[in-house]
Parts: structure tokens; sequence; C-alpha cells
């Protein structure tokens, strides 16, 4: 798998504040959509959006766009050698995702394991096919619709081999527990509507009450979702928090600010979440974001935050923005690294979201293009399920809050025994699921 297919775009929902009243915001830039859907005027149309309001417009490679056939073979020609992330999609699949937190699919992730010959489950969404057949994190697929798992994972990988299929077609999954013999269920494709908080338990140990949430992504859905967790953190007064990111590759901004702002509380308001910078073009629509002030708001000194490499854009926003205020002791391994994000121009029933911006702290803290580095290491470990104090992260996280070190035990070597199954050719989170 190629390393650009775990990266996920970050869109804001304000505009840039300030500039004189002549000049376009970088949100809208000067390029107008193509008057015809033409191939050639839709390539024109990119080319233009990418010397515009693209973040690296001035490092664009020089290139004849009539010597490419589709726009996204226009777009890769165009990006900036340091650019992984900028992507075209279309446009219904990009509102249905952030917008109303639907995507078409089965509705869980899996991984793949260290032997090749079976997906493990990751996740699953409650209201989704795979969550109303009572999967679990932790279960395995040998096979679908009777080819092994081991053949799907040496070819194109399983969100391929699900590709061809349409809301209401079935597909036949051999699945089973990590202990139990497995056996063929039939799910049927539909509309799934994700529940971004995966998780929100209280942990009680000898020392400590935790709270633990584990999110998927950032979306409209994710604001409440949370509060409503940090409800429950209130209510059991806990004095330790874990935030698991590990798959969460981002999202909209203004939902990771909320997120952070739960968490900070009095440590964070009054100041600002996050600034957003622009090219030499549009400096006067740089713009800062502020944290907010809920009254429900954890207000916690310190936050464990459990990540991998898929742990991408608007997560990493989180961490680091809640960095100069908050102790932020990070548990897993190193982020993607994309400190960038977009804002998206649409055209002919798609959209083009090349990056537009980047995001630094309150401090002006945010150039970790080589990701964020984790405090002690650890893997992902699928043989338990979220919050289990026995699962490895978790069990490194409480390890710490009883220590103020690292276990001595070296799991470096283990954390790539399992690799996250991201299609080649997608890079939004409804990619990432099948």
């Amino acid at each position: 798998m190629k390393n650009t297919a775990l990266n996920v775009l970050v869109i804001i929902l304000f505009s840039g504040c300030g500039g004189s009243s002549n000049e376009a915001g970088v949100g809208q830039g000067i390029v107008a959509q193509p008057q015809s859907c033409d191939i050639n005027s839709q390539k024109q149309f990119i080319f233009d959006v990418m010397h515009d309001t693209y973040l690296w417009f001035d490092q664009i490679p020089s290139v004849d766009i009539s010597d490419f056939d589709t726009v996204t073979e226009t777009l890769n020609a165009l990006r900036a050698p340091q650019d992984r992330f900028s992507f075209i999609n279309s446009k219904a699949a990009n509102d249905s995702f952030f917008n109303e937190g639907t995507f078409e699919g089965f509705g869980f992730r899996s991984v793949i394991n260290a032997e090749r010959d079976a997906y493990l489950i990751a996740y699953v969404f409650d209201n989704s096919p795979s969550g109303a057949a009572n999967w679990e994190r932790t279960d395995r697929i040998t096979a679908v619709n009777g080819v092994s798992s081991t053949q799907i994972i040496s070819g194109n990988g399983l969100s391929a081999a699900l590709s061809g299929l349409q809301v209401g077609d079935t597909a036949t999954f051999t699945i089973g527990s990590l202990n139990q013999e497995a056996s063929d269920q039939i799910l049927t494709k539909a509309l799934v509507t994700m529940n971004t908080v995966l998780i929100s338990e209280v942990v009680q140990t000898q020392s400590q009450t935790i709270g633990y949430i584990a999110l998927s992504s950032f979306i409209e859905n994710t604001s409440n979702e949370f509060s409503d967790a940090i409800d429950s953190m209130n209510a059991a007064n806990i004095n330790e928090l874990v935030l698991d990111l590990r798959y969460n590759g981002g999202g909209r901004v203004i939902a990771s600010r909320n997120v952070a702002s739960y968490i900070g509380g009095d440590n964070t308001k009054d100041f600002d979440y996050n600034k957003t910078l622009h090219n030499r073009k549009y400096t006067s629509s740089n713009s800062s974001n502020a944290f907010q002030d809920f009254s429900n708001a954890l207000d916690i000194s310190r936050i464990y935050v459990l990540t991998t490499a898929s742990t991408c854009s608007a997560s990493e926003l989180v961490m680091n923005s809640l960095s100069p205020f908050v102790e932020v002791i990070q548990i897993g391994g190193t982020t993607c690294g994309k400190p960038v994000g977009m804002y998206g121009k649409e055209f002919c029933d798609q959209i083009i979201l090349p990056i537009e911006f980047q995001s630094v702290n309150h401090n002006d803290e945010g150039d970790y293009f080589d990701g964020l580095f984790a405090d002690c290491a650890a893997f992902d470990d699928l043989t338990h399920e979220f919050a289990d104090p026995q699962e490895v992260m978790f069990s490194t996280a409480i390890f710490h809050m009883n220590n103020s070190n690292c276990p001595a035990v070296n799991t470096v070597q283990t954390k790539r025994s399992l690799t996250i199954e991201i299609p080649d050719n997608g890079w939004l989170p409804q990619r990432q699921v099948n």
C-alpha cells in the first residue's frame, strides 16, 4: 500500500477574515467554474485552481495538460513534490460523508493480520449491516464470496473486491471470533449512518477512574456525540482521559475544535485553537479560530491520545492545538503528518480538494509533516476490544499514568504486525471502511 492512501482531507467551514472588499477569499478563489463539462474544460479548471489558491502554487511542475486523459491525472501531475494529499472526489460522496454522516457499504473497518490470511475487524458502526450482525472488534474474515482472504490480500484488497456491489446487493463473509470457528454470514450492502464516537466508557482501575472515548472521524455529528460522551465522563468524576484516535483520518476543523474545547475547558478558553495560513496571494484571508467555552467541558490538565499512522489531519490538529495548554501524552505510533487542509472547489458534479492552507496552533507551531511522534511506542492490539485494560495501547497508557514513564518492554518490533487496509485509489474516510 502507498503511504498516501493513509491521508484524509480537512475541510473548514468558515471563511477567512479580513482583506479588502475587492479581493475574493481563498475559499472561493478567482477561478470560475467551467462553462462546459467537456474534458478539456475540466482539465483547464484544475490547472487554473492549482495556480490560484493552492498552497504551493509557486512550486507546481511545468506540464502540458493536453498530455493527460483525465482530471485526476492532470491534478497528480500538477501537485508539488511534497503534496501527498490533494485529490478529486464526487461532490455527492463528499457531501454525504461530511454533512450527513453516511456512506454506502457494510459498515466495518478491517486490518490485515500479520500472517496475511485474514482481515481482522477493527471496528463496526452501530447502524450498519455488520453492526446488526453483531460483528465485533477482533473478529476475523477468512473469505468473501468464497474467495479466501489470502487471495484478496495478495490481489487488490477487500475494498476492491466489494466495489462492484450496489446498495441492496449481498456478499457472503466467512467470519468468526479469534477463538471460534468461522461461519458464513450473508450481509446486504446498505446506506450506513456513522456513529463517530465508537465507544465511550468509564474504566475503573485500582488507582484511576479513566474516561475512554474512541473517535472514528470528525464530521457534522461529532460535536453532539462527543458532548454526550463528556456528560457521562463528568457524571463519573473521571481523573484521567484517554482519547483513542488510532483510526481517525480527520475531517472538519470545526468538529475537531469542539472536541478539543470539551477537553480543555478553562485551560484553553480565550486562546486560539488554530491559525489558518494561506499562500502569499491570499494572506489577507489568514484567520484565527478560538477554542469554544462549553459549560460541560472537562477542564483537565492531561490527556492520553492513542495514535497510529492512520491518525491524520484534524486528529493531529487536536493534539497540536491542545499541547500549549494541556499535557498531551501520545501512545502508539507516529501520526501521518498532515498539518494542512483544503476548502474544495466544485465543478461538474465533482469537487477538487487541493491543499489550500496550513494550520498552526496558538504558539505558531505546526510543521509536523513527518508526523507527531509517540511518547510511548505501542502497537494496535486486535486481540482485545477497545477500553480493555489488557489491550496493548491502553495498558501502556495506564502504565504511564501509574509510573510517569513507558513500559520497559520494547513493543516497536511488533508495531508493524498489522497493516491498515486502505485502497490506493481512495483518500476519504468512506474509502477506508467497507
